[in-house]
């Protein structure tokens, strides 16, 4: 059983190419997620004023046709049983009846006074869960050890780059990355997968590398202390 909620894309959800951006795709899907715990219990703020917080640890997204303005979408997502402290979710965007993109994600719950993760089946949720999606690839990704992977740009977070966490949201990563590819007006993104390792807030200095092999784009980004940020694969197409 899923969670369902309909948009119209608006002008501003569009690049110079008239086509969705890949960060625009991620809020759709984090707004869908936002809207399930509203609706069923506990919303994101009610578990805040608990001192709990949902943390995305990983996240892949495939898209099997880009989206365009004025475009009607459904987008769909759903739960999965969690275990130990991994709870999975899944989306799906339609466009009319066609599926147009796809997701996979994991999250953590924490203590946000202790820190500490909290273990599946310790507090209570009410969402609706049904069976992961298969996607050809995990969430998890592995840059390939032999990958030499350069320097090719940098990124200091700004105020409106974050959230209510205080942190970079997890919505903005893709944009930063994306941007960082080589002429990234001439790209649309098929596949990214992203996983959140030590989070980002307002002043903080990014350092962006970058490889690519076997047709896929490699990247890290790391702080100034050389603790990694994320890392991220991501698969692009070719525009005309």
């Amino acid at each position: 059983m899923n969670w369902s909620e309909e948009y119209k894309i608006l002008y501003h959800d569009t690049n110079s190419n008239e086509l969705v951006g890949i960060s625009r795709i991620f809020k759709y899907l984090q707004e869908t997620a936002t809207s399930q715990m509203r609706g069923q219990r506990p919303s994101y703020n009610e578990l805040l004023s608990q001192g709990k917080a949902f943390i995305l640890s990983g996240i892949r997204v495939e898209c099997y046709e880009p989206l365009s303005y004025g475009e009607k979408i459904t987008v769909q997502t759903w739960g999965c049983d969690a275990r130990g402290f991994t709870y999975p979710r899944s989306y799906r965007i339609l466009r009319d009846d066609e599926v147009v993109c796809e997701a996979n994600s994991t999250w953590a719950l924490v203590d946000t006074r202790t820190k500490k993760l909290i273990k599946a089946g310790e507090v209570e949720l009410n969402y609706s869960l049904d069976k992961p999606l298969e996607l050809a690839s995990p969430v998890r990704i592995r840059i390939p050890g032999e990958l030499q992977l350069s320097l090719v740009g940098e990124y200091t977070i700004r105020y409106t780059d974050t959230d209510i966490n205080g942190h970079m949201n997890n919505t903005n990563y893709p944009d930063m990355l994306f941007n960082a590819l080589p002429s990234p007006e001439n790209k649309l993104v098929k596949s990214i997968a992203i996983s959140y390792l030590n989070d980002a807030k307002t002043g903080d200095y990014l350092k962006l590398y970058m490889g690519k092999t076997d047709g896929k784009y490699y990247m890290r980004s790391v702080h100034e202390d050389g603790r990694v940020n994320v890392e991220a694969e991501i698969i692009v197409e070719n525009l005309g």
